[in-house]
């Protein structure tokens, strides 16, 4: 297995570095109702508060990961921590890569990118636990961006070490911890951790403060709060009024936002 920090950024060749891709498969499918086009993209641009919103899963003309992901990440998300804290040529890590949108956006700008899960969904990622990265990324990485399972939320599939398949009464907080101190390792002094995640509420059960409590072991293995960001949510089911019917008439909550914790490893 390919564990060296030599991955190079160069797997997709038609998204060269430098802002810009060309087309691959022509432009992202609608989301919207059948008939109409989405909605236009407005202009990327570095967010300067701490509410952010984009009406698209994407930016620009392709997609960044793979069209129709169960949990992508929105990628202006990892573009503006890119952008703020990186330059071209640093090197960016996502050990709950999923889709491989932070893969894509961090090679679109010229960074190099390493991505790793338990369940790849493509050959630039590789099969590797999050808790237990590469030895010798030791104080090699300049930023790590990580969008993980939000407890039992998403079956992202059969490997046990799956960090989805706890729930938040039953490990899944001790897991994330072991994931937070190896990126602690890997990164250099100084540099910065983005973790994008939203709490867990299971109807008629109980609810799970997942953002604060992970933000909360963040600072426990030795990480420093920089800031915390409020990214409102476009799922569609927050759209669909069955969801909204269900939520008014059994009085719980639909999710609206995720949390985007910005901490930074001591220099």
């Amino acid at each position: 297995m390919e564990t060296g920090i030599t991955n190079p950024m160069d797997r997709r060749p038609n998204r060269p570095a430098g802002g810009k891709s060309f087309p691959r498969n022509g432009p992202p499918p609608s989301n919207g109702p059948r008939g109409k086009s989405p909605p236009a993209k407005p202009p990327l641009r570095r967010q300067v508060t701490t509410l952010w919103e984009y009406p698209s899963q994407d930016y620009g003309d392709t997609q960044q990961g793979i069209p129709g992901y169960v949990g992508a990440t929105p990628s202006y998300i990892i573009w503006n921590m890119i952008d703020r804290y990186t330059k071209p040529g640093d090197l960016v890590v996502d050990c709950f890569c999923g889709s491989g949108t932070t893969l894509d956006v961090a090679r679109d700008t010229g960074r190099r990118a390493l991505g790793y899960d338990v369940h790849p969904t493509r050959k630039d990622i590789f099969k590797v636990d999050a808790r237990k990265l590469p030895p010798e990324l030791t104080n090699k990485v300049d930023m790590v961006f990580i969008d993980p399972p939000y407890s039992t939320h998403i079956d992202y599939g059969p490997d046990p070490r799956d960090i989805g398949k706890l729930n938040a009464a039953a490990g899944y907080y001790d897991a994330m911890t072991d994931a937070f101190k190896e990126i602690l390792r890997v990164l250099k002094p100084g540099k910065m951790m983005g973790l994008y995640v939203s709490d867990s509420y299971e109807h008629g059960k109980a609810f799970y403060p997942l953002g604060f409590e992970l933000f909360r072991r963040l600072q426990d293995v030795g990480f420093i709060p920089v800031d915390i960001i409020s990214v409102v949510r476009h799922n569609k089911t927050l759209e669909m009024g069955n969801y909204r019917k269900a939520a008014d008439e059994g009085n719980f909550f639909l999710r609206g936002f995720n949390y985007l914790f910005i901490v930074k490893k001591p220099a």
